[in-house]
């Protein structure tokens, strides 16, 4: 029966399967993984898997984010090429991003195995529409901070500019759709375009008194 646990117990066994699911995500990817597979891993019956989620994509929800959050922190905190922003840092940032991409397992196989549509479906619109939320609320300060120094164009509200940055990953889930040097080209196309539009450098300010 799905009853019993302590809050302690509970706590554990959430985090086990979290823990359980990133492996078992990155592994098979969402579809291939099934509830039986996780709550065996972790040693608790089918049943009661539904005490700590509704179904296996609110976990997978829940590993992604964590990933998601680890990844924005390492950005945001830790990498000198953001902070003092050029169009070759804000360019390095972007390439470093999608090379995470490319080797994260559990990114990879959101972005790169059709697990995005399958999680648009199953999961609540309220529930994705927070995710864009907190981008905007972590990225928000960076890009007004930016824009007061003058290295970012003020053109745009900023929260127009963190949806285009938002909007840079999408080609991503149609990289299957073309030849492996063409989409390499075309990503470095669409940074240049965006960083040339967005990023403003030295040359291009014109010197008020």
């Amino acid at each position: 029966m799905a009853r019993g646990f302590t809050e302690r117990e509970k706590d554990i066994i959430r985090n086990h399967l979290i823990n359980t699911g990133r492996e078992l995500f990155g592994t098979y990817g969402l579809k291939r993984t099934s509830i039986e597979d996780l709550t065996k891993a972790v040693g608790i019956a089918q049943g009661s898997f539904y005490t700590f989620f509704k179904s296996k994509e609110e976990l997978y929800l829940e590993v992604i984010d964590r990933e998601g959050e680890a990844i924005k922190k390492k950005f945001l905190e830790e990498d000198d090429g953001i902070k003092r922003l050029t169009r070759a840092s804000f360019k390095t940032f972007f390439k470093k991003v999608l090379r995470i991409v490319n080797t994260n397992p559990i990114i990879k196989q959101m972005f790169l195995e059709d697990e995005v549509d399958l999680l648009i479906r199953k999961i609540p619109p309220e529930k994705m529409k927070e995710y864009n939320k907190r981008f905007l609320r972590d990225f928000l300060p960076l890009i007004k901070k930016w824009q007061h120094e003058g290295a970012i164009i003020i053109d745009y509200r900023p929260e127009v500019i963190v949806a285009v940055l938002q909007t840079m990953y999408h080609p991503i889930l149609h990289k299957k759709d073309f030849d492996d040097a063409v989409f390499e080209e075309m990503i470095e196309l669409l940074v240049d375009i965006v960083v040339k539009g967005l990023v403003i450098e030295e040359g291009d300010k014109v010197i008020e008194d």
